[in-house]
């Protein structure tokens, strides 16, 4: 398999099962992070930045493992492309997870 077509599969795979991810986390992670923040707009900000940082952590991971060997089969390159965004999409959300786990709720005003 080429060097091109490696590439190619690697971004398309790993930007599909990140789609996957945040179209699952989208509705959730929106409500867990609304109530987490005083106003609208810094909510969009935070969904949004949850979700950039969703689909760049695993790309990363799989660029990054991305052997330009153009000696590799199709099922080799997408075994390692797999692994590597899994691994990238696993560190994205423990990441997230402990962010959110530390936020505290704002408290509502007259307490």
């Amino acid at each position: 398999m080429n060097a091109g077509l490696s590439l190619a599969m690697t971004i398309g795979v790993s930007l599909g099962l990140s789609t996957i991810l945040v179209r699952v986390l989208g509705t959730p992670l929106r409500q867990v992070i609304n109530a987490l923040c005083t106003s609208g707009e810094s909510t969009q900000f935070w969904v949004s930045f949850t979700s950039v940082m969703l689909f760049i952590a695993p790309l990363i991971f799989a660029l990054y493992t991305l052997s330009p060997d153009a000696g590799l089969t199709a099922v080799q390159v997408l075994r390692s492309t797999l692994l590597a965004t899994l691994f990238g999409v696993s560190t994205a959300l423990l990441v997230v997870g402990i962010k959110i786990a530390r936020a505290s709720p704002p408290i509502p005003e007259g307490r």
